[in-house]
């Protein structure tokens, strides 16, 4: 991970500890809960003992099941400008092994977001869909393997992929070096914090 990701997270929220204590105190069984997020019960069951760590799409669907939002495991960022600085930039803070770079800004009536990931090789991000929506990604380096649906597409550097959400969709780096990819989507995953709204 790069030295100012460690610098902005300086420590790590457990997901898997967070999932358990919200499920618990709703008293969902992981089958319950699998059923919402619309992943299967093992893989919430690594989740939870830390052997797996969900894609921030997954992450949404799981806050979704659980009658909250993405918030509730990750630190929301500061109200920030319209512009994102190369020198300031913004890390999730999520104990994945995937770098995710939050690139867009707070801005009225927002509709999309764009995130810069940086997939290690043998990373695999979990079959995801989600039930309106549009994803984008774009290979800046590297190469990804990514299925949509049926298929299955080598993606490049230079290659892109753009498909409907609703469409079971999952990227796993079989390479042997880091892939970095830009990818936009809809409908918007980080809805504005409390503080932002406060803010405006």
């Amino acid at each position: 991970m790069p030295t100012s990701a460690k610098k902005s997270n300086p420590v790590k929220r457990s997901i898997g500890s967070l999932l358990k204590a919200r499920r618990t105190m709703l008293g969902l069984t992981l089958q319950e809960l699998a059923d919402g997020a619309e992943l299967s019960a093992a893989f919430l069951s690594q989740v939870e003992r830390g052997k797996a760590t969900p894609s921030i799409v997954s992450l949404i669907n799981i806050a979704g099941a659980l009658e909250t939002d993405i918030h509730y495991f990750i630190t929301p960022p500061a109200p920030t400008s319209l512009v994102r600085r190369a020198d300031n930039p913004h890390y999730i803070d999520i104990d994945s092994p995937v770098v995710y770079k939050r690139l867009d800004a707070k801005i009225r009536n927002q509709q999309m977001n764009a995130l810069l990931m940086e997939v290690p090789p043998g990373v695999e991000l979990p079959v995801v869909h989600r039930a309106e929506g549009e994803d984008f990604f774009y290979v800046l380096e590297g190469e990804v393997e990514q299925s949509i649906g049926d298929e299955v597409f080598t993606l490049r550097q230079g290659d892109s992929a753009h498909h409907n959400t609703q469409v079971d969709h999952s990227v796993v780096n079989k390479s042997g070096h880091v892939a970095k990819l830009l990818w936009v989507g809809t409908p918007l995953l980080f809805p504005p914090s409390q503080n932002e709204i406060d803010s405006d």
